[in-house]
C-alpha cells in the first residue's frame, strides 16, 4: 500500500493512545517521493547554554515512492513516532537510534505484537515496487574467475571510477552503460566503488535498452552504435 495523509493521520491517533499514553501533540504530516528513507521526523533545533539541544518546528514525513505492505507502513509510522516522542520531550539519546530509542522500540514490539526495526531491508517485491525512471551509470565488471557485477556510480565519481575500477585486483573488463531501466534502483548510487554481484544472463535482459558508454579524454558520451 501506498499511505495517504488521512491514513497516516489516523494511525498516528490510534498509536497515540495505545503505545504514547496520549502524549504526541499532532503535528503537520507530508508525503514524500524519497527514495533514501520511508519515514522521518523532520525538525529545528537550537543549542541550549548547557551544550544540549532543543527541538522545535516538528513535521512528520513518510514516503509513498514504494508499494509497501501495510505492516511495514504502520512499523515505520510507531517508529518515527518514537523519534517524536523523543525530539519532542526533550530528552537526550546516546545517538539518533540510541539506548533510549531501542528501549522504546523493544517495550512497544513486546506489548503490540510490533516489528519495529532499526532499519528497513528491503524486500525483493518492495525493490520491484519502486518504478521511478532515474537515470544510472553503469559499470559492468567481469572478473578473471567469471564472476560479473556491476557499480552504480554517482555522476560525481564517474571519471575516479573510470580510471579505478580497471585497476583492482581481478578485474578483467569494465564497460560503462546508461539506463533508466527502473531495476537499477535497487542498487545505491556509490560514491566509493562497490560492485554488487549479479548473473550475467539477468544483467544483459536488464541492459537490453541501454546505451554504451566511451570515453575520450575529458569527455563522456554515448557511443553511436548504442
Amino acid at each position: 500500500m501506498r499511505a495517504t495523509k488521512e491514513y497516516i493521520e489516523k494511525k498516528f491517533n490510534e498509536y497515540n493512545v495505545l503505545c504514547f499514553g496520549g502524549q504526541l501533540q499532532p503535528l503537520p504530516i507530508r508525503l514524500s517521493r524519497a527514495r533514501t528513507f520511508l519515514g522521518q521526523v523532520a525538525y529545528t533545533r537550537r543549542r541550549k547554554l548547557n551544550g544540549t539541544w532543543h527541538y522545535q518546528n516538528f513535521e512528520f514525513r513518510i514516503s509513498t515512492l514504494i508499494d509497501m505492505p501495510e505492516n511495514i507502513v504502520e512499523d515505520t509510522i510507531l517508529h518515527e513516532m518514537i523519534h517524536y516522542y523523543i525530539l519532542s520531550n526533550q530528552l537526550q539519546d546516546t545517538s539518533s537510534h540510541g539506548r533510549l530509542f531501542r528501549t522504546m522500540m523493544n517495550d512497544i514490539n513486546k506489548r503490540f505484537g510490533r516489528h519495529i526495526t532499526i532499519s528497513h531491508r528491503r524486500t525483493e517485491a518492495e525493490k520491484d515496487g519502486d518504478t521511478q525512471k532515474r537515470q544510472h551509470l553503469i559499470c559492468v565488471v567481469r572478473f578473471n574467475d567469471g564472476r560479473v557485477g556491476i557499480t552504480i556510480a554517482a555522476s560525481t565519481r564517474l571519471f575516479d571510477f573510470w580510471d579505478r575500477i580497471p585497476k583492482a585486483v581481478g578485474v578483467a573488463e569494465c564497460k560503462w552503460y546508461v539506463s533508466t531501466n527502473p531495476y537499477f534502483n535497487r542498487y545505491s548510487r556509490s560514491i566509493k566503488p562497490k560492485v554488487y554481484g549479479i548473473a550475467d544472463e539477468i544483467l544483459q535482459e536488464q541492459l537490453r535498452d541501454a546505451r554504451r558508454l566511451i570515453r575520450n579524454g575529458d569527455t563522456i558520451s554515448v557511443a553511436r552504435n548504442s
